[in-house]
């Protein structure tokens, strides 16, 4: 009986398991620039950025080479920009020489990323507002 149940219980995890893999939606792109997220300073490189469920406003961003990630609460229903549909971009702040993520807009998967305190700060000290946004193609999505 025991068995029985331990066998069950491994079935049902590795098909929820598998269900969950359904929704992710995962974007991938080359950043050719140090950038910020939040308060985190990322070096240039190949990034993917991932949504584990449709419904949920948490992205890992993660460095394709160095495998590190970061979490970010990026909800898809806000949207600072206009870009048509067939325009697959990561989009950037640029205040004075610094990157900041601000948004992702894919056929597969969208978040704005509000602007971190630093990014508020800098762009206060007089270092000017944002600039329009720097906007790096998405090299693949699925």
């Amino acid at each position: 009986m025991k068995t029985l149940k331990t066998i069950i219980l491994c079935v049902g995890g590795v098909s929820l398991w598998g269900v969950s893999g359904l929704y992710a939606q995962t974007v991938a792109a080359e950043i050719p620039f140090d950038f910020s997220v939040r308060n985190t300073t990322l070096p240039a490189g190949k990034y993917t950025m991932e949504r584990k469920f449709a419904t949920s406003g948490a992205m890992v961003i993660r460095n394709v080479e160095t495998n590190e990630a970061i979490a970010v609460f990026a909800p898809s229903n806000v949207s600072e920009y206009k870009v048509t549909d067939d325009r697959n971009v990561v989009l950037f702040h640029r205040v004075g020489d610094r990157y900041f993520l601000a948004e992702v807009k894919t056929a597969v998967l969208c978040g704005h990323v509000a602007p971190s305190k630093v990014e508020r700060e800098l762009a206060s000290e007089g270092s000017g507002p944002p600039m329009a946004a720097v906007i790096v193609p998405a090299l693949s999505f699925r």
